[in-house]
């Protein structure tokens, strides 16, 4: 009969950002086909308090607005912040919870007490993109970096990447508390609100989550909830007598002076990350396609290997793997290295190949020839076989560098402020999406086209030399 009625019901469908996602909403440990989280029990209760059934949809925290406009669900239930920016594009509920900031640095750090001290002595700051706390550091001009989740900016501070980290309470108890290497300086501080977020149309929906809010304030129900998540404290008596949301003042419209010059220098972070990434995969082609070809069957099992597993892994594996899992054994990179590294490690596997096969493509017999004429092996290949593979390698070349433009956009996951993390943080801060995209987009043309373009008069030029040594050649 239970499962007649909930099958009648209509549903309230939610949009969450399980990755990285706890305390708020995650994948259960326990059971890990199902969620958990305070956020999870907290709309499952308003889903029933309102006679629906909850149904949790997955997105990315990054463009969860935009997917509510998109309507792929009804509401946003994920520690959403009310801010001006984000009101011209939804309604915001009555508040659930207050929340509060909470600084915390390595539990061996004498110097940094308060959050003051973290630009008085210059000290990076670690905090979530697009959150109260990341709007705190930028208005008040603190040293920060941006994070996509809070795994990552705890293990960069407890990996000495940063030197403290601002975030809501509620990821501090999950991610920092029980940690031993860590330790909370200060009383929290700031006080936020996490609401529920709807589409401007949806008013009556809107006016149905308040009622149900309310009613499960009273009847103790998202006290329960809370308490349960060790999240309750003084500040949450304040929800009785809370009638308006409380707003983060932030600028509503987008300095367009501004914001090209930030895109700019994230432009130049891309152009870093691609240059130095390709002088790795050149460098380190060549001798993995010779190895492969002509090294002992040890040495061409050991490139093999090494080449099938870059080509077959994800690059933004890789880099996580990089970044995450080699300060285990000692050895802490900062992210924009690691990007570069691992970048150049994934991209040697495709040049290699393509080094192989121009090395494969000029004939045997010009190193019979080369040989003739009394040539080393060295020097044989240095003016007889490179100049002739390197016109067949190009074009493959260009397109692999012009691809690892776009390939820098996976440094976001390790927290690299490039060019394609600079739109989001911009466009989700704005909801600018199509102007932001259309200056971004211009600015990947402005450093691959150019190159496209150096890289087709190079092989014009190899070209017109090549044929004419070999009109030379022929008129002898």
């Amino acid at each position: 009969m239970h499962s007649l009625t909930a099958l009648s019901m209509p549903a309230l469908r939610w949009g969450g950002d399980p990755s990285g996602g706890a305390p708020y909403v995650y994948a259960d440990p326990a059971n890990p086909q199902s969620y958990t989280g305070f956020d999870y029990e907290f709309a499952e209760a308003l889903a029933r308090e309102m006679n629906m059934t909850a149904e949790f949809v997955p997105t990315d925290w990054e463009s969860i607005v935009a997917s509510l406009q998109r309507k792929e669900f009804d509401v946003i239930i994920d520690g959403f912040e009310p801010t001006e920016d984000r009101a011209r594009e939804v309604l915001f509920s009555k508040p659930y919870y207050l929340f509060r900031l909470q600084l915390s640095v390595k539990r061996t750090d004498k110097l940094i007490a308060t959050l003051e001290d973290c630009k008085k002595h210059g000290r990076t700051v670690g905090t979530l993109v697009n959150c109260a706390a990341s709007r705190l550091l930028d208005e008040g001009g603190y040293k920060a970096k941006a994070y996509q989740d809070p795994v990552a900016a705890y293990q960069d501070l407890e990996f000495g990447r940063v030197d403290a980290v601002l975030m809501d309470v509620a990821g501090e108890m999950f991610y920092a508390r029980q940690n031993p290497k860590l330790k909370a300086v200060g009383k929290p501080f700031k006080t936020g609100a996490y609401i529920v977020g709807i589409r401007k149309e949806d008013s009556l929906l809107l006016a149905k989550v308040n009622t149900a809010i309310e009613r499960l304030i009273n009847n103790g129900t998202v006290e329960r909830i809370f308490r349960k998540w060790q999240l309750w404290d003084e500040e949450q008596i304040k929800l009785r007598s809370t009638n308006q949301p409380v707003f983060e003042m932030t600028n509503t419209k987008l300095n367009w002076s501004e914001g090209l010059i930030k895109l700019l220098k994230a432009a130049s972070v891309t152009v870093l990350l691609a240059f130095g990434a390709m002088m790795i995969a050149v460098t380190l082609g060549l001798p993995l396609a010779f190895g492969q070809s002509n090294g002992g069957p040890f040495t061409r099992a050991a490139c093999t290997v090494y080449i099938e597993f870059f080509r077959g892994t994800p690059v933004l594996v890789q880099l996580l793997f990089l970044y995450f899992g080699l300060p285990v054994i000692g050895i802490t990179l900062p992210g924009w290295l690691t990007a570069i590294v691992g970048l150049g490690l994934n991209y040697a596997a495709y040049e290699s190949q393509i080094y192989r096969t121009a090395f494969k493509s000029v004939p045997d017999r010009q190193w019979q020839v080369a040989y003739s004429l009394g040539m080393r092996p060295l020097l044989a290949f240095r003016r007889i076989i490179f100049p002739q593979a390197f016109r067949i390698a190009l074009p493959p070349m260009t397109n692999d560098f012009v691809a690892l433009f776009k390939d820098t956009s996976t440094a976001f996951a390790i927290a690299v402020w490039e060019l394609a993390t600079a739109y989001r943080e911009l466009a989700n801060a704005t909801q600018s999406y199509l102007g932001i995209g259309l200056v971004v987009c211009c600015y990947y043309l402005a450093m691959s086209l150019p190159l496209a373009h150096y890289a087709h008069k190079l092989e014009q030029k190899l070209q017109r030399k090549s044929t004419g040594i070999l009109s030379s050649g022929e008129d002898k």
